[in-house]
């Protein structure tokens, strides 16, 4: 067979792309007058926000509100605010001493030995300012200065009243010649001449008030069943206690076994002293088994001005 000669096949031309024409550019004028006129289009053209939906606007309601612990805490902030704040200006007001000066001073206590007056000019330099101001330390201080003055408490009654109780001394006893013993047994300057041969007069060199206060207490109910009164009670500088009585006698108690001599004494008066005690100048109690006597000049009893029990008595004295 004889084969065809293939045939070159013509080469297909491909057709060229239209390429559009160009616009001739445009001119700087022109350009600057198209840019105005699109920047003037976009300033009045309304911008549309976009509603959010609800949900949205249902989960930002939830994330900016507070609990009601977190509201009572905001509150409870701003009211501690306001508070501090009026509370400074309150402390500057009252801290100028003309507001709110002290207008009334009440004085409470018993003045009975002394004069009210003497305290209040001790006050007067410390009440010219307010309550706030005041120096209550410094006053409590100069007014318990004072002799007769045991402890002083000031009350302040807002807003310008001062109330000042003051506890005075109560003497129950002289001590010794220029001054005085209190109830609870100290020891303080003052006199009361009108009181002499009134209360009694103790005395020790040691200044051991309270101690003598129990001993006076103790003798006084040690004799009480004698109707015997004590006057005085005194020890020495080596101890040797002394009484006197009112009626009369002084009795020299010693510095050991006070307290059985007592009881000796007691049987002694019962039996031998009671009628003729307001004859005796002086009883010594400081012997082992009695006591000596020693009569007042003239009275009966004194053939040798001292004599003691006899032993007819030893027996019921005790030794």
């Amino acid at each position: 067979m004889v084969r065809k000669a293939a045939t070159n096949p013509k080469p297909k031309t491909r057709a060229k792309p239209q390429t559009k024409a160009k616009k001739p550019a445009a001119t700087p004028r022109k350009a600057t007058a198209q840019k105005q006129k699109a920047a003037t289009r976009t300033r009045n053209t309304p911008v549309r926000k976009k509603k959010p939906s609800r949900a949205a606007s249902r989960l930002n309601w939830r994330a900016v509100s507070l609990s009601p612990a977190m509201l009572r805490g905001a509150m409870l902030l701003a009211g501690l605010m306001v508070v501090a704040g009026a509370l400074l200006w309150l402390k500057a007001w009252i801290s100028q001493p003309e507001h709110l000066t002290i207008k009334e001073v009440q004085w409470e206590g018993d003045f009975r030995y002394y004069d009210r007056k003497d305290l209040e000019q001790q006050a007067e330099p410390f009440l010219a300012t307010n309550l706030y101001l005041l120096e209550s330390a410094q006053l409590e201080e100069a007014l318990e200065a004072h002799n007769w003055v045991r402890d002083v408490s000031l009350r302040r009654v807002w807003p310008d009243q001062l109330i000042v109780s003051v506890e005075s001394q109560a003497p129950i006893a002289f001590w010794g010649s220029d001054r005085l013993l209190n109830r609870y047994g100290e020891i303080f300057s003052g006199s009361l001449p009108d009181k002499q041969g009134v209360i009694p007069l103790i005395y020790s060199p040691e200044d051991n008030g309270r101690e003598m206060g129990e001993r006076y207490v103790q003798l006084m109910q040690a004799l009480q069943d004698l109707e015997l009164e004590i006057v005085a009670l005194t020890e020495d500088e080596r101890g040797s206690w002394q009484m006197r009585l009112r009626q009369g006698p002084l009795v020299v108690i010693g510095n050991k076994d006070q307290a059985k001599r007592i009881e000796r004494f007691k049987v002694g008066y019962r039996q031998e002293l009671q009628d003729s005690f307001k004859q005796i100048e002086r009883i010594d109690l400081r012997y082992t088994n009695g006591f000596a006597v020693k009569w007042k000049q003239g009275s009966k009893g004194a053939v040798g001005a001292v004599s003691s029990l006899d032993s007819r008595l030893l027996g019921s004295l005790g030794s």
